[in-house]
């Protein structure tokens, strides 16, 4: 076995296996030139910068991986999740991150400001509430990139968002694959993290499950404080709790959050969404509602094409490449 298999080896038992890892590998990218010693290395150089790894540890016979991660990092993980799996997420948006960071043609404008002052500035364009594109162009435009990890690399791996920061250039990166709604709520959670100051300047905040509790006595205080951020950026209240009145199907129900949604300026699929939150007997409705008021264009589409809109010519092919499949 060669010292390239040994590091596919070591990779599969990551649960990065070879069939995963071929979505990312670069088009020049063949049997033949990984088998030559000057191609074997060439293939541990690109693996190490697309998976985020320490050189020394996979050049070691055997070779071990070891992620180059943040320098402080805090893991808001649910049980179910380890943090071995969020290693291997915060890796892969890592080097999203860095790639799309060098191609953006614009300085970070440092820092965000208050929840209030963000939805008076998207709401001062015209635009009939702070929705999903409406932040990610919000996003764009103060120097953070936004993007959504979809590769299957992360397997079941999958953050609802990563707020990082890579020597003092923040990026959000979402991951989750609901359809409708629920990145507007995760986006705008995140970037309360990096607006109320929550993310070192090499460091990475990872929440494994965005979600709202009552019982906010039980949770990080900066969990609520970005929860209340968000809701605040979203509905002009901080305690904006929505409730519905009475039952209904989800058509009825899409049409009134249109209508309370355009005269409170709220996003229609946040209404539904932080009805759903407050009463989890009618998420599938709320959920269905929010499927009929977005249509047939998904979260993670709007998010995927803001890149493509975003970032400069002359990104190197093999980054380009890399990027464009670990969001897509």
């Amino acid at each position: 076995m060669t010292n390239i298999q040994h590091l596919y080896s070591a990779l599969g038992r990551q649960g990065l296996t070879r069939q995963k890892l071929a979505h990312i590998l670069p088009e020049w990218w063949s049997p033949e030139i990984e088998a030559t010693p000057s191609g074997a290395q060439q293939a541990k150089l690109y693996l190490a910068k697309a998976l985020s790894l320490r050189i020394r540890p996979i050049s070691e016979t055997p070779p071990r991986i070891e992620f180059d991660l943040p320098t402080e990092k805090r893991f808001k993980r649910s049980a179910k999740t380890t943090d071995a799996d969020i290693e291997v997420a915060v890796a892969l948006a890592q080097s999203a991150s860095r790639i799309a960071i060098s191609a953006l043609g614009r300085e970070y404008l440092l820092p965000p400001p208050s929840a209030a002052d963000i939805r008076a500035h998207i709401l001062g364009k015209g635009n009939d509430w702070v929705g999903l594109s409406q932040l990610i162009d919000y996003c764009w435009e103060i120097g953070i990139p936004v993007l959504h990890l979809a590769t299957p690399l992360l397997g079941k791996k999958k953050m609802d968002g990563i707020a990082m920061s890579i020597k003092g250039r923040p990026s959000i990166v979402l991951s989750n694959k609901r359809a409708s709604g629920f990145l507007l709520f995760h986006l705008a959670h995140e970037l309360g993290h990096i607006a109320l100051g929550h993310v070192a300047a090499n460091g990475a905040i990872v929440d494994d499950e965005i979600k709202n509790s009552d019982a906010d006595t039980e949770r990080d205080p900066q969990e609520v404080e970005a929860d209340r951020f968000a809701i605040e950026l979203l509905t002009g209240n901080a305690d904006g709790r929505l409730t519905l009145q009475s039952m209904m199907k989800a058509p009825r129900l899409a049409e009134l959050a249109i209508r309370y949604g355009r005269e409170h300026r709220i996003d229609p699929t946040h209404v539904v969404l932080n009805c759903a939150h407050n009463n989890k007997k009618l998420f599938p409705l709320c959920v269905s509602a929010a499927n009929l008021i977005a249509g047939d264009r998904s979260d993670q589409q709007t998010v995927t094409q803001a890149v493509s809109n975003n970032l400069t010519d002359g990104l190197n092919p093999d980054s380009e490449h890399l990027l464009r499949n670990l969001i897509a």
